[in-house]
């Protein structure tokens, strides 16, 4: 538990676990790290919060997260609009189905605006004693803050994580701190009153209220409304729409093939669908969709793979896992899907190309193309100077094969305008 006294100072800080025989917390803080400026330039936050504006201690630095991956959405600049919402109102709501990045969205959040993270899963058994403090001992002496007191006092992103399975003692004490009054009253500390620091803002999550997501329940209309913004998440690949970003996303995570990849995410979204149906219990995540590339790329076949990390994770009903069986056999996996689009074509071939040499060539090139010229792989389609550039650096002369196994791989559509324009420019 983190701690802190009426004097203001910080007393150690550490991922830590408090239990007894009536509620279990677990608080989990992550290693510091200044931002790259790689990261930032990938997202404008800067207009409304300033990371350079900031300067707490070295105890909270602790709790800013590091290495965040990139969040990936369709267009919807999620992570731009969270931290208008942290700028402008101090305060905001996330609201989707499990698996769909809203953790990974604050983490990264906190991150990129170099604000300290303090996390609370809002499970059923967690009280107020425990989130805003108490004294230990004998007397009063001894006096604990709690997690919520400490945000108030020093600042930072305080995260609500599942805010919907929220003790109501708990909405009710969050009410004053987050209005116009700006400030909490510690009725357990004989009243004492703090106001809330001029750099602290919240964020809460949750899943959409409903009886599959048990002790789920509706906010109460008073805390509601003070959350200013409320952001709607939804899965990248639903139904028949297979998100181009998302397939990227699994190349670049596990180096498997492009076709492997986008099928793996045509499941997912055959499955995302009939869990909104109401079909299935879950809908899978892209997190799920890593492991299951991760398993292929160690030489599993693409349906052994499936169902070793999917389909018992999907529900333990064995007539569901059946139904999850048939999806991902549904698709036709020796088979290497193609595009029309010209820009699909090229990357691939380029993924294809580079992956021949080994997964780490591929890596090299693209973490290359982001320190160099903030450019992805995807960028390479209307710069294909850039990868030119990149090829010859790293490679010098041997250059010419990676170009000469990207143009046999791009030799059925070479009769395109779009790739004779790219392969001319990236052979020169």
């Amino acid at each position: 538990m983190i701690s802190g006294s009426s004097e203001g100072k910080i007393k150690k800080m550490q991922t830590s676990r408090v239990d007894n025989d009536n509620f279990s917390l677990k608080i989990n803080f992550s290693k510091s790290k200044k931002t790259d400026s790689t990261k930032l330039h990938q997202y404008d936050v800067r207009k409304y919060i300033n990371p350079d504006n900031f300067n707490f201690p070295a105890e909270m630095q602790e709790l800013i997260p590091k290495d965040t991956p990139p969040y990936y959405d369709k267009g919807e600049n999620y992570v731009e609009r969270i931290v208008r919402a942290l700028g402008y109102f101090k305060q905001c709501a996330c609201i989707g189905p499990s698996g769909t990045g809203k953790t990974h969205i604050i983490y990264l959040v906190a991150e990129l605006t170099q604000l300290p993270l303090w996390e609370i899963n809002c499970g059923l058994q967690t009280s107020a004693y425990d989130l805003f403090g108490r004294y230990i001992g004998l007397g009063k002496e001894n006096w604990i803050d709690g997690i919520i007191t400490s945000w108030c006092r020093y600042g930072g992103i305080l995260y609500l994580d599942e805010a919907n399975m929220m003790k109501q003692d708990v909405a009710t004490k969050l009410n004053p701190i987050l209005d116009a009054r700006g400030h909490m009253v510690l009725n357990e500390k004989d009243n004492e009153l703090i106001n809330r620091h001029k750099d602290a803002y919240m964020i809460i999550s949750m899943n959409p209220f409903s009886a599959e997501f048990t002790g789920t329940k509706p906010l109460n209309a008073a805390f509601r409304r003070r959350m200013s913004v409320w952001l709607n998440f939804d899965y990248m690949s639903v139904d028949n729409y297979v998100d181009d970003k998302e397939v990227n996303l699994l190349v670049e995570r596990s180096g498997i093939p492009r076709d492997i990849s986008a099928n793996i995410v045509r499941v997912a979204a055959k499955l995302r669908q009939a869990y909104k149906a109401g079909d299935l219990p879950y809908g899978p995540s892209v997190g799920d969709l890593a492991n299951w590339a991760r398993i292929i790329a160690d030489g599993a076949s693409p349906v052994d793979a499936g169902n070793e990390t999917l389909v018992a994770m999907t529900s333990d009903d064995y007539e569901i896992q059946e139904e999850v069986r048939k999806v991902i056999k549904s698709v036709d996996w020796g088979i290497i899907q193609t595009s029309d689009d010209p820009k699909v074509l090229i990357i691939a071939a380029i993924e294809k190309s580079l992956l021949e040499i080994g997964k780490p060539d591929l890596n090299k090139v693209k973490q290359r193309l982001m320190e160099d010229y903030n450019r992805t792989l995807s960028d390479c389609y209307e710069e294909p100077e850039f990868l030119n550039r990149i090829l010859k650096d790293i490679y010098g002369k041997a250059h010419v094969t990676i170009v000469d196994s990207i143009k046999k791989n791009l030799e059925s559509m070479s009769d395109k305008k779009e790739v004779r324009e790219f392969l001319e420019v990236v052979a020169r």
